[in-house]
């Protein structure tokens, strides 16, 4: 019996003796083996990601924590700093019933007692290895979907759900410490043209790199988020209304200011900018109702401009 992917085999045990014996016996089949002889070498390849390890054999009798207190520690620290899972056996002369049902209770996945069978052991980490992949799968499909709940497919930005939801966060935020904010609405002046004249892999040419562009001119803190088509939001924690335009301005002229390749456009392209602030008694509704109401004066006031009022 082999894995048809290598393994990385973490072997905690304090004698070297039986982590010796154990490396062996894995080796013969084609599993890398990671030795460590207590909880604090342990825990310290876990937290290196490039050892990646698979699974975990450990022995319970060990001179500074015993192997449950390790496994309770491991799973918490996974739990704690979002490490991923790592299944645990554990490997003990002790076979008494209460020892097992404490070793499963602590953390681990599986108890085999000494002496080993190296077929049965093999065959319980494939078991395990199997069940850590399936994990793995869907973590990764959790977190597409997570991704697909929260950010727009084509700019990679805050969806139009998750920057109201940053957007309500930061009120309440604002609100507690009694700091400012502002925000901008803005839109991609005659964005319907590009798209009926050049193609709409254009105008997705020209979402990307328009938002490309914004996020690396904003603040660390700042937020961009798609409301819909070629409609922007942008949150501006802690920044006045004076500031919040004259960094909206410097957006305008550097969206204005791309050169976009000839294959996808030959022309520039602009944006307009509805800027406020939020008041005493703004909630989400009327705040972001008042920074579209000041975008569509800059759309109807000439396009490329920045209109703010408090």
């Amino acid at each position: 019996m082999s894995f048809s992917d290598p393994l990385n085999v973490l072997v905690v045990d304090d004698s070297a003796t039986e982590r010796a014996l154990l490396s062996a016996i894995l080796e013969r089949f084609g599993v890398k083996v990671i030795e460590a002889e207590g909880a604090d070498s342990a825990l310290q390849c876990l937290q290196t990601p490039k050892l990646n390890i698979d699974l975990i054999l450990m022995d319970i009798q060990m001179p500074d924590i015993s192997g449950y207190q390790l496994a309770a520690q491991i799973r918490k620290m996974e739990s704690e700093s979002f490490l991923e899972w790592h299944p645990i056996i554990f490997l003990s002369g002790q076979h008494d019933p209460q020892s097992i049902a404490m070793g499963i209770e602590c953390g681990a996945d599986d108890y085999l007692t000494k002496p080993v069978d190296s077929i049965t052991l093999l065959a319980k980490m494939r078991a395990m290895t199997r069940i850590a992949e399936m994990r793995r799968r869907l973590v990764k499909t959790q977190e597409t979907l997570s991704r697909q709940a929260h950010f727009d497919e084509l700019t990679g930005i805050a969806n139009r759900r998750h920057i109201f939801n940053l957007l309500e966060n930061e009120i309440s935020r604002c609100r507690r410490y009694n700091y400012a904010m502002s925000i901008a609405y803005f839109d991609i002046d005659f964005f319907k043209r590009i798209n009926d004249n050049f193609g709409h892999n254009a105008g997705d040419k020209v979402l990307q790199r328009i938002c490309s562009v914004v996020e690396m001119e904003l603040r660390k803190v700042d937020m961009l988020g798609r409301i819909g088509g070629e409609e922007f939001c942008i949150i501006l924690p802690e920044c006045q209304l004076q500031n919040a335009s004259g960094i909206i301005d410097r957006l305008r002229e550097s969206i204005a200011n791309i050169n976009f390749d000839t294959d996808i456009l030959n022309r520039n392209v602009t944006a307009s900018f509805g800027v406020t602030h939020l008041r005493k008694n703004d909630n989400l509704s009327n705040l972001i109702s008042r920074a579209d109401e000041l975008l569509y004066e800059a759309k109807n006031g000439g396009r490329n401009c920045v209109v703010s009022r408090e």
